[in-house]
């Protein structure tokens, strides 16, 4: 028995310097942009490697760092498909986390109809980023992950790329609606936000009488690291972070009848996921949605319970992890 476990000793000592040891690497890669760079971060996968990769896409105010790489009781998302087998990638779009700014997010002049960085334009990234994976890999396919907007670019660009993406992770992404909002198209090339407000937004998807259930970290340390990510941040009062608006036109096309991505063109497996309470990617249209995937060779629809828009900031963002990695070991 003793033997035994001293044996189990050295193994999970053995893991545990692993675990350690797998830091991940932030890469710059020329973007669509001359002169321009966006950041492709690498955590490279732990145990038994499955030789397959993973990219996760952020969403519209936060860069990989405060998602899809954000560690909550020590784990991120990404430090969980590690875990897994997976190579797992990130890519901060231009205008967040570690990729260069946008020219215009210098000007203080800050309205100009001529929004060039939506999700027509930035899945030229995404192809950049998917190519160096491949070729760094020596792949011929990844898996895409994408939360809200960068689900909605995600889904386009499979429609684009069909070859270049295995499966296909649609986390709560906003779609066409065929009615009208009550609010106008943004003319502002960008916004500036408190990391405080962003927080405050998260807890107001809750509805009244639940519990909270955001992770404890995301109170706390979120709020600064994010302020930290925007090296502008510190030079406006209140300290506030600064990201592109070209998403805003998206959304205002999308839920207006005239939304650049069209579902019924995805030919990829595809799991449609999201949180019980998600307001912004609704129950209706996720079932619309899930309708629209008519041309994929299997389709999949899950919804996590008593979570929101960003459930993979909260308590039940294990379910999210749990049923993303049955989907892609999934035949």
């Amino acid at each position: 028995m003793k033997k035994a476990y001293l044996i189990l000793l050295l193994i999970t000592i053995s893991c545990n310097r692993r675990m350690k040891n797998n830091f991940p690497v932030d890469v710059k890669l020329e973007s669509r942009i001359k002169e321009k760079k966006i950041n492709v971060t690498h955590l490279k996968p732990m145990g038994k490697q499955l030789n397959e990769a993973v990219l996760f896409i952020h969403g519209a105010s936060f860069p990989s760092e405060l998602a899809s790489g954000f560690k909550m009781n020590g784990l991120s998302w990404m430090d969980n498909l590690a875990n897994t087998g997976y190579d797992v990638f990130s890519l901060d779009f231009l205008g967040y986390g570690k990729s260069d700014r946008y020219d215009y997010m210098l000007d203080e002049i800050k309205k100009n109809k001529q929004i060039k960085s939506g999700g027509e334009e930035v899945v030229q990234d995404i192809d950049i980023a998917v190519n160096y994976i491949l070729k760094e890999l020596n792949i011929t396919k990844v898996h895409l992950i994408g939360h809200s907007w960068g689900a909605t670019v995600s889904g386009h660009y499979a429609t684009l790329f069909p070859e270049k993406v295995n499966k296909l992770i649609l986390f709560a992404p906003f779609i066409q609606r065929n009615g009208s909002t009550d609010w106008h198209r943004t003319e502002e090339l960008y916004k500036d936000l408190p990391p405080s407000e962003r927080v405050e937004q998260f807890i107001s998807q809750i509805p009244k009488g639940q519990d909270l259930t955001f992770a404890p970290e995301v109170l706390g340390e979120w709020k600064n690291i994010w302020l930290e990510s925007d090296s502008t941040s510190k030079t406006r009062s209140p300290f506030s972070i600064r990201y592109p608006r070209a998403w805003e036109i998206d959304l205002y096309n999308c839920w207006n009848g005239n939304c650049f991505f069209n579902a019924s063109k995805i030919k990829n497996s595809t799991l449609l996921i999201r949180g019980e309470w998600d307001a912004a990617f609704s129950f209706e249209d996720a079932e619309r949605l899930f309708a629209e995937l008519e041309n994929t060779p299997s389709k999949r629809y899950v919804v996590i319970d008593k979570s929101t828009h960003v459930l993979h900031l909260e308590k039940n963002r294990f379910a999210l992890y749990n049923e993303v990695i049955l989907f892609l070991k999934s035949k």
